[in-house]
């Protein structure tokens, strides 16, 4: 009889995880966040920006930190706030400091 029970409960507990791990593979909801997506995010410059080439600024993409060359229309200095107003390349962004 024991071995019953066992059995019994051991079926259940497979049924129960199949039917969670075909739900999860149908869910479709959690789309990965796209580099276009970066236009409008508020970003900190951690290389400064010079009027003519690249700097470096630290953004958030899907919550985690990723760090972009970055170009503006004048000097950033390090540690600026920037607004992303451009995504020009999958490794680049244009920018524009905030002012306060």
């Amino acid at each position: 009889m024991p071995c019953a029970a066992g059995a019994a409960a051991g079926a259940g507990a497979g049924w129960s995880a199949y039917r969670l791990s075909r739900a999860l593979a149908r869910d479709t909801g959690g789309a990965a966040p796209r580099h276009g997506e970066l236009v409008g995010s508020a970003g900190t410059v951690v290389t400064a920006i010079p009027a003519d080439g690249y700097g470096e600024v630290l953004l958030r993409l899907g919550g985690q930190p990723v760090k972009y060359a970055a170009t503006a229309d004048g000097p950033v200095a390090l540690g600026a706030e920037v607004w992303v107003t451009a995504t020009p390349s999958s490794t680049s962004v244009g920018v524009r400091a905030v002012e306060r």
